[in-house]
């Protein structure tokens, strides 16, 4: 299990400039409470078509940025192409689809640099979904508006729910028998350090596009 998941509790920091602060300082809460309010996950899908692809996810509380993205990063080719130049290996492409707080597709891909020398960057490729002129709406107006009209085709039906609870359902049981110790990391953070072994390689991890969509 601490190969495949990690969980954590934020402390005293900033957010905005602002010091806020932990959580066992929170009205109501136990001073002695290790309850998560930070969670990674490394999953795998048992087929032929996922087989070895690692699937990563992570939430948090209190953290830098409140957003909502998926980020694909795509497999190096089995040959270096550009190996008789003599060049570095590119880093992989990334597919970020940014669901909140920004609708937009971006797309992180290595090009050759102009010129006759064999050199290669990389550039990116964004496509937001709104303009500055289009209203903005609160993610509940939307979902309150498809319950008034009867319109179920963005919730949850009740075997995917389930089938999700599968999946969480073991983590969070060994996570309750685990009540003398709970990692931290500070508010406004991107979340524990630590939680970085979860992911395969270094050139995995999708924080630097958070940071930056």
């Amino acid at each position: 299990m601490p190969a495949q998941a990690y969980r954590a509790q934020y402390t005293q920091g900033y957010v905005d400039g602002h010091k806020v602060p932990g959580y066992l300082e929170e009205p109501g809460v136990d001073k002695s409470s290790v309850t998560e309010t930070y969670a990674a996950l490394r999953l795998y899908v048992d087929n032929w078509r996922w087989r070895d692809v690692p699937f990563y996810l992570r939430t948090g509380k209190r953290m830098a940025e409140a957003r909502t993205m998926v980020a694909i990063c795509f497999k190096q080719p089995p040959k270096h192409f550009f190996r008789s130049a003599h060049i570095e290996r590119p880093p992989p492409n990334w597919l970020i689809m940014s669901i909140a707080p920004e609708e937009s597709l971006r797309l992180e891909i290595s090009v050759k640099e102009p010129g006759l020398q064999m050199n290669t960057r990389q550039i990116s490729l964004d496509a937001p979904f709104r303009c500055e002129h289009h209203a903005r709406t609160d993610a509940y107006e939307g979902l309150l508006l498809d319950v008034i009209e009867g319109d179920r085709s963005l919730f949850l039906r009740y075997d995917e729910l389930s089938w999700a609870w599968k999946v969480v359902d073991p983590i969070l049981k060994v996570w309750s028998t685990e009540r003398d110790y709970i990692p931290t990391y500070p508010s406004g953070s991107w979340g524990p350090t630590e939680a970085e072994r979860l992911f395969a390689r270094q050139d995995q991890l999708a924080v630097e596009f958070l940071a930056r969509a």
